[in-house]
């Protein structure tokens, strides 16, 4: 599948709002996604079918604050998961961040999600914390991050 990389824009919403509502429980909404927008730290890219279609398959919205990158939300179309989208997406964000030499990049994710915590593991992002309740009562979240050190760990796993 041809894949492109593209920076959302506000037309774009309806579409993103679609994978946000069937991918979490609690979704941002969409005031969120347009304040993002506005944020000159802030950058939400799109992972697209480039087959003419331009259909949006996921997403990731991240900030570059100094040296450091937080992701902030990552979702795949729950029917285009399983084809290494989310993968394709963690990359994205690394390799922007090794351009612009961030020394980190950290991410929230919820303690149930195996599947997406096995994914960062993959790229080297290691347990740094819990956040009690980040997700509502009884919903924790994992702190993960992944310093240029870590990197270089998780290249050989």
């Amino acid at each position: 599948m041809n894949l492109a990389l593209e920076p959302m824009q506000a037309d774009d919403l309806p579409e993103v709002m679609e994978i946000e509502r069937r991918s979490f429980p609690q979704p941002w909404t969409p005031g969120l996604f347009l304040h993002e927008l506005k944020v000159p730290f802030s950058r939400t890219m799109l992972l697209r079918a480039a087959n003419g279609t331009r259909t949006t398959l996921g997403y990731v919205c991240r900030w570059l604050v100094g040296d450091e990158v937080h992701i902030l939300n990552i979702a795949v179309h729950p029917e285009h998961r399983g084809q290494g989208l989310g993968r394709r997406l963690v990359e994205s964000v690394i390799a922007e961040a090794d351009q612009a030499g961030a020394r980190l990049i950290t991410l929230e994710v919820r303690r149930e999600n195996t599947a997406a915590r096995h994914l960062y593991r993959k790229f080297g992002f290691v347990d740094a914390g819990i956040r009690r309740n980040y997700y509502g009562r009884g919903e924790d979240a994992i702190i993960m991050s992944r310093t240029r050190a870590s990197a270089a760990v998780g290249a050989d796993a």
